[in-house]
């Protein structure tokens, strides 16, 4: 049963919006639309086929939402360039098993007090990461960007209810242009952790560096939409076996979160780059 920490959410939600149905292990979740933004789907290439490579190899990505006037554009076959974006993950481990309300506390508690140790293990991933994603991009697209993370600044959580949390992360990359030169870029990443008929999803919103309040103001917004749209089931939650739950590692499913925002928050760079370099 959901409780009164939920209402500031739902107040949130507006009435109607479009909604993309997907299946997390079999149970059936609504992701309406944020708020002035539409799904950008598998027929939109080559965006589409793009986006694909900045989803993390242990990440499941369900959703993708970008601003009406960029989803044109994608649906034209020219390439978004904003640097906001919506999309849902969640870890290929959390996809089969239902998960209790106590296990989502710790996950909680988790992000609130080992951010620091998670945000080491996600710094350590990272070349290993950018080094796919680049050796992807040059053997498709035939150009070098030389992609690297150069900083992440994680922010304290700045909102929590009994199934939500949220926090923000500043990012920072560096980047080869056309010319050689190194290029800099810097962004934010909004990041919420929900918890609903028991699943767990990461909502992330990416912006650009002076968009941060933008990027929480809109994803709690978002988050209450998806509330609204997914009424409780009556025990859902009890049904998770123990057993199954002790083998999840809370620290990397937070690594995980962590790395589906950074990898995410670059596409916007990559195309402008893309762009410049065949002139």
């Amino acid at each position: 049963m959901r409780t009164l920490a939920f209402v500031s959410l739902l107040a949130l939600a507006p009435a109607a919006a479009f909604a993309v149905e997907i299946s997390v292990g079999g149970t059936p979740i609504s992701v309406p639309a944020p708020a002035g933004c539409a799904e950008v789907t598998d027929a939109m290439k080559p965006y589409s086929d793009l986006s694909k490579k900045f989803v993390p190899p242990a990440n499941e990505q369900f959703a993708l939402f970008l601003e009406e006037a960029q989803v044109a554009l994608a649906r034209s076959g020219a390439m978004p360039q904003s640097a906001r974006r919506f999309y849902v993950q969640t870890t290929r481990d959390m996809m089969q098993p239902t998960i209790a309300a106590s296990d989502f506390a710790e996950l909680k508690k988790v992000v609130k007090t080992q951010n620091d140790e998670v945000m080491k293990k996600a710094e350590a991933a990272m070349p290993g990461i950018f080094e796919k994603l680049n050796k992807g991009i040059t053997d498709t697209y035939k150009v070098d960007l030389n992609l690297t993370m150069t900083q992440m600044l994680p922010f304290p959580t700045h909102d929590e209810s009994d199934a939500s949390l949220s926090y923000s992360t500043f990012l920072k990359y560096n980047v080869t242009g056309a010319d050689g030169k190194p290029s800099v870029f810097e962004g934010v990443v909004t990041t919420t952790f929900i918890y609903l008929r028991g699943k767990i999803l990461f909502l992330y919103i990416n912006a650009e560096k002076n968009d941060l309040e933008w990027s929480r103001t809109a994803s709690k917004q978002w988050t209450g939409q998806i509330f609204a749209a997914n009424p409780a089931i009556a025990g859902v939650a009890q049904t998770a076996t123990a057993s199954r739950l002790t083998a999840l590692d809370w620290s990397k499913v937070g690594n995980n979160a962590l790395i589906g925002g950074f990898v995410g928050g670059i596409i916007g760079l990559v195309i402008y780059l893309f762009r410049k370099s065949k002139g």
